[in-house]
């Protein structure tokens, strides 16, 4: 059974014992109503009781010949009613009835002892009640034993009429507005489930599309669809949870095919680059096969050309490896790295290659910097490297300083600078530029750095231009650096 029913049928149900309720109470209201009205009616029943008797016993009946008629007259109207005669032995009508009321007056001598004589007024006749022989006493102020007479009971000459209220008479009496009550209740009930199906299906509605997107999900739809929901419901923070969700599985997922893209061409370009070495170290061995073995010198030249081709290939092999760990998710390793030292090691490095040019550095409101030395250090090689290879002769500065809050390490030559093609694809893995002539090189070395400073949190740019030399600049956070005191 699906939601929307359950909500409206749980709608009709509580209508249902809401109504129950309000009949219930009604009904309960409404007795009490007719129990107090019944008071009003045995007071003038007394009175119709006593008009009745007198009547026949005009025309010569006796209370025993009178009783059934008297009976048949006054319970028709909802009540029980029973005559007595003086002693309280029952003539005609309900046999259950027996008021205690009876009991009572036929103890205390009669009911002339509940209606005392009272004193005439000055001037006034004395006359009896309706009903009563002599004794009496006139319209005058009460005795001061005075009570009411029973409203249960009713005093005639030689018997008295007992009535009752008649419970099944009353509950009858309700019988039509429990009828109307109740068709009431049925066509709102059904009403209530109609109306509250169609407002429980449109106020479900969100949440049955962003079903049929997790279904669409998990058949491998990818696709983000957002829901826009107004107000802060529990509705709005489902789907807005469901926003959330998606957008980082989108995420995810795009993130994952740009890996898995960059894997396959990393791994089309590590092929070609390593296609070469192994195609020439496979010439040359089909050379030496056919007999230029047996020649020392053209063997030592194909010895010494395979064994650098043999190192080409080992480079490329460790940078692809190196690069392969940074594409990694393995978090770097940072540590505090003293500027001066890091900068002094690799300027000591570069001038172990070629120690004929200018290499120097400096270090201006900076000391320490918190990052993977292993990783900044292959960085900062590869950028010297760069410029070592493609800026002969020229000279190279390495700088680091602090800079509007953060920390900027840079690497700058004196060379033949780079076309503005060159330096858009430079940070591009195996590229290697239009002039790059008879250098060997793995075309990895920027995207190498690139991808170490990505992974401090930084950024890398170049600026260059031809005949004016190339800078590179890598900026980390601030919250990596300590200034200097």
């Amino acid at each position: 059974m699906k939601l929307a029913s359950r909500l409206s049928a749980l709608y009709a149900a509580l209508l249902v014992i809401t109504v129950l309720i309000v009949i219930v109470a009604s009904s309960v209201a409404l007795v009490v109503e007719l129990f107090s009205f019944s008071g009003d009616i045995l007071i003038a029943k007394h009175e119709e009781a006593r008009i009745l008797f007198d009547q026949f016993e005009r025309e010569g009946m006796t209370m025993r010949q009178a009783a059934p008629e008297i009976v048949d007259a006054l319970s028709g109207i909802g009540l029980r009613v029973t005559v007595f005669d003086a002693k309280g032995h029952y003539i005609a009508g309900d046999k259950e009835l027996h008021p205690r009321a009876l009991d009572r007056v036929l103890s205390s001598g009669g009911m002339a002892h509940y209606v005392p004589p009272t004193a005439p007024r000055k001037g006034e006749l004395a006359f009896p009640p309706p009903g009563l022989k002599p004794p009496f006493g006139g319209p005058g102020p009460p005795l001061p034993d005075a009570r009411f007479e029973p409203l249960s009971l009713a005093a005639v000459n030689g018997g008295y009429i007992a009535f009752s209220a008649s419970w099944p008479l009353i509950l009858i009496s309700l019988v039509p507005y429990w009828r109307i009550v109740l068709a009431i209740a049925i066509a709102a009930m059904i009403l209530s489930w109609v109306v509250g199906r169609a407002f429980a299906a449109q106020l479900l509605r969100p949440i049955n599309e962003v079903a049929d997107s997790l279904r669409a999900l998990a058949g491998g739809d990818y696709t983000q669809r957002r829901f826009v929901m107004a107000g802060g419901d529990e509705v709005a923070t489902l789907t807005a949870a469901y926003n959330d969700a998606a957008a980082s599985v989108a995420e995810a997922m795009d993130e994952r095919r740009r890996g898995e893209d960059r894997m396959r061409q990393f791994a089309a370009d590590a092929s070609h680059e390593l296609r070469t070495p192994l195609t020439v170290i496979g010439g040359y061995i089909d050379v030496l096969r056919r007999g230029a073995i047996d020649e020392p010198r053209i063997a030592r030249q194909i010895l010494s050309t395979m064994s650098l081709e043999k190192e080409h290939m080992r480079g490329l092999i460790d940078r692809l490896m190196r690069l392969a760990r940074m594409d990694s998710e393995t978090p770097p390793h940072p540590q505090e790295i003293d500027l001066s030292e890091f900068l002094r090691a690799q300027c000591d490095a570069a001038r172990r290659l070629d120690d004929r040019r200018v290499i120097d550095y400096s270090v201006e409101g900076v000391e320490r910097i918190s990052a993977d030395p292993s990783e900044l250090g292959e960085a900062m090689w590869n950028i010297v490297e760069n410029a070592l290879k493609y800026a002969p002769d020229a000279p190279i500065h390495l700088r680091a300083a602090r800079n509007n809050g953060t920390v900027v390490l840079s690497v700058r030559d004196e060379g033949p600078g780079m076309s503005e093609s060159e330096r858009l694809h430079a940070f591009e893995r195996f590229y290697r530029g239009d002039q790059r002539g008879e250098l060997t090189g793995s075309g990895l070395g920027l995207a190498i750095a690139k991808r170490a400073v990505e992974r401090a949190g930084g950024d890398i740019e170049i600026d260059s231009a031809p005949g004016h030399g190339t800078q590179i600049t890598i900026t980390l956070p601030t919250q990596s650096a300590h200034s200097v005191a």
